[in-house]
C-alpha cells in the first residue's frame, strides 16, 4: 500500500508555531507582488550553504551556469533566478493568515544569497497574496514573472490546473490541499507540475498518530464528533479525515458545520456534542476558531476523553487565544518539534535563520523551508549541468525518493507523491507544547499507518 500523509491538508488556514521562548513572533513582512532579493548579514545563519545533513545547498558558482533559451527558463538570467511564493495573509477575516510562508521565503532567500546564491545565482522573490479567495489573479501574476513557485500554499489551489498549470509554471509547494493540486498517490511531479516535499495525495490518509492515541483511549473512537467549516476545501478535508477515522473503526456520532469566519456563539456546538455523547472531538480549521470552541467547551464543563487536532494547531496563536481551555489537546505532526531543536541541527538552523530575519517562526514556515531546500538542491544540480529549466527541476524531483529537509521531518517520497507513514503527537500542557508520544523515538511508524480513501 502506498504510504501517504493527510495531516497537512488543512494547513491552508492559520498556522503559527514557533520556538520555545519566541513562539509566534510577528514580522512586518510584505504581502503581495513585491520583488525582493533579501540580503542577510555576512555572518548570517551558516553562510556555508549547508543545512542539517544537506551539503552545499547554496554557494558560489562551481560550474555550468549557462541560461537555456526559451520559456522553460523564464525568470533565469546569468546571475539571478526570479521565484514566487503564495500565501493568504491578506484575507480580511484573518489578517496575516499564513504570514509565516512569506517570512520563511524571505529568510531562506537571505540565507542562500549570503552563502553565494544557487551556483552563484542570486535569488529574487515575488510574494503573491491570494487573500484566500484571490488565488487565480495571484497565480496569473506569477505566470508573467516567475521561473517557479516555491514554498507556498493557498486554500484555493484547486484552481492550479487553470492557472499555473496552464501557463507551464511549476510549483515546489510548501503544501497542497485539494486533490486537483496535490494529486493522487503514485502520480509524478511531471504529471501535476507540482513537487511536494510533504506529499498530501487526495486518496490517502495517515493514521499513525491516531493509532497512538487509540492505544491509550481505546473506547473514544466509538463516539467521534467532527466539527468543520462551511468552506469547500475543508468539506473535502472532512471527507478525507472521516474516511480515515472510519478505517480505524471510528463511529462518527456527530458532525457540525460552522462559518468559515467564525461564530458569535459556539455553545450550541458544544451542547450538541455533549448530547450525542462525543468522547473523541475532532476539529477541522484554524487556531482562532478552534480556540473559541475550546473556551465554550471548557465553560460548559464538557470533557471528552480526546481532543485531537492536525499539525496546523501547533501554533502559539492557538495557545494565546484558548488559554487554559486548550490544555490537554493533542496535536499530530511529522516534524521535529521546535522545543526539541537542541538535539536536531536542521530544526535549530531554521530557528536561527528566522531569528536573523525577525520573521514569524511556525510549523508552516518549517514546511515552506523544506520546499525551499528541495528546490535549491534541484536547481543547483540543474544549473551546474547548464540546464536550469522547469523541465529539469521536474525530472530531478522525479528521482527524489527520500526527503527529510535536512532532518526537519520524517522521510517522504516526493518522486511518487508518497509521504512518511510516521507521526508524533504533542500535548498542550500548562500552556506549552510538549511531546506526548512516542517517548523512545522521534516518530511512531506502525504497520497500517496509511489508509486509502476516496478523493473528495
Amino acid at each position: 500500500m502506498k504510504k501517504v500523509l493527510g495531516l497537512l491538508a488543512v494547513l491552508s488556514l492559520t498556522v503559527a508555531a514557533s520556538s520555545c521562548g519566541d513562539r509566534g513572533s510577528d514580522s512586518s513582512g510584505g504581502t503581495g507582488g513585491d520583488d525582493s532579493a533579501t540580503t542577510a548579514p555576512a555572518d548570517s545563519g551558516g553562510g556555508k550553504g549547508d543545512w542539517g545533513d544537506l551539503k552545499g545547498v547554496c554557494g558560489p558558482k562551481e560550474k555550468g551556469g549557462e541560461v537555456p533559451s526559451g520559456d522553460d527558463s523564464q525568470g533565469v538570467s546569468a546571475d539571478s533566478i526570479t521565484l514566487g511564493t503564495v500565501a493568504d495573509p491578506g484575507f480580511s477575516a484573518r489578517p496575516g493568515l499564513n504570514q509565516e510562508i512569506f517570512d520563511a521565503g524571505d529568510a531562506f532567500v537571505a540565507w542562500c544569497n549570503a552563502a553565494g546564491g544557487i551556483n552563484g545565482k542570486e535569488l529574487k522573490l515575488n510574494k503573491h497574496d491570494a487573500k484566500l479567495t484571490d488565488y487565480k489573479p495571484a497565480i496569473d501574476e506569477a505566470c508573467g514573472t516567475d521561473f517557479a513557485m516555491v514554498g507556498g500554499g493557498a486554500v484555493q489551489d484547486n484552481l492550479w490546473a487553470d492557472t499555473g498549470g496552464a501557463c507551464d509554471l511549476i510549483d515546489v509547494a510548501g503544501f497542497a490541499v485539494t486533490p486537483e493540486k496535490a494529486g493522487l498517490a503514485g502520480q509524478t511531479p511531471e504529471e501535476t507540475r507540482t513537487v511536494q516535499p510533504i506529499p498530501n495525495p487526495g486518496d490517502r490518509y495517515i493514521v499513525a498518530g491516531l493509532k497512538l492515541v487509540n492505544d491509550k483511549y481505546p473506547d473514544a473512537l466509538a463516539k467521534t464528533g467532527f466539527l468543520t467549516a462551511d468552506f469547500q476545501t475543508l468539506a473535502a478535508q472532512y471527507s478525507k479525515e472521516s474516511q480515515g477515522f472510519e478505517a480505524e473503526d471510528a463511529e462518527i456520532v456527530y458532525k457540525g458545520t460552522y462559518g468559515i469566519n467564525g461564530e458569535a456563539n459556539w455553545t450550541p456546538f458544544v451542547t450538541a456534542m455533549e448530547k450525542d455523547g462525543v468522547k473523541f472531538q475532532k476539529f477541522i480549521g484554524e487556531g482562532a476558531n478552534g480556540a473559541a470552541l475550546e473556551k465554550a467547551r471548557a465553560q460548559a464543563g464538557f470533557e471528552p476523553e480526546v481532543r485531537y487536532y492536525e499539525t496546523n494547531f501547533y501554533d502559539q496563536a492557538f495557545l494565546d487565544a484558548g488559554g487554559s481551555a486548550v490544555d490537554g489537546a493533542l496535536i499530530s505532526s511529522l516534524f521535529i518539534p521546535m522545543e526539541e531543536a537542541a538535539d536536531h541541527p536542521a530544526t535549530q538552523q531554521y530557528l536561527d535563520v528566522m531569528d536573523e530575519q525577525g520573521g514569524k517562526k511556525a510549523l508552516l514556515g518549517m514546511q515552506s523551508t523544506s520546499a525551499w531546500l528541495l528546490f535549491a538542491t534541484l536547481a543547483r544540480d540543474c544549473d551546474q549541468a547548464g540546464t536550469l529549466t522547469r523541465s529539469c527541476i521536474l525530472e530531478g524531483a522525479a528521482k527524489v525518493t527520500e526527503w527529510t529537509g535536512g532532518g526537519l521531518h520524517a522521510a517522504t517520497n516526493p518522486a511518487e507523491n508518497d509521504p512518511a507513514a510516521c507521526q508524533m503527537v504533542m500535548e498542550i500542557k500548562d500552556g506549552k507544547f510538549t511531546r506526548w508520544g512516542p517517548d523512545d523515538e522521534d516518530y511512531s511508524c506502525p504497520d497500517g499507518a496509511v489508509v486509502e480513501v476516496e478523493p473528495a
